[in-house]
């Protein structure tokens, strides 16, 4: 079973993976602009996109959403 950890945020799970923007950008299939937006929570995706972020990092759906 894999079992993956929950993290708070986006940069929360960057930093515990030891990842650099770009490559958390590459391992969700997205650019590396983008993500940092969704990081700084200047951009929130929709909600399949954020399906998808969630399901790979483990943060709440919520929060990539901007609700929480």
């Amino acid at each position: 079973m894999n079992r993956k950890r929950a993290y708070p945020n986006l940069k929360t799970w960057r930093d515990d993976n030891r990842l650099g923007q770009r490559e958390a950008a590459a391992k969700l299939g997205i650019s590396q602009p983008f993500y940092c937006r969704l990081e700084r929570g200047v951009y929130y995706p929709g909600r399949k996109l954020a399906k998808v972020i969630s399901g790979e990092t483990g943060v709440p759906l919520e929060t990539v959403l901007g609700l929480a």
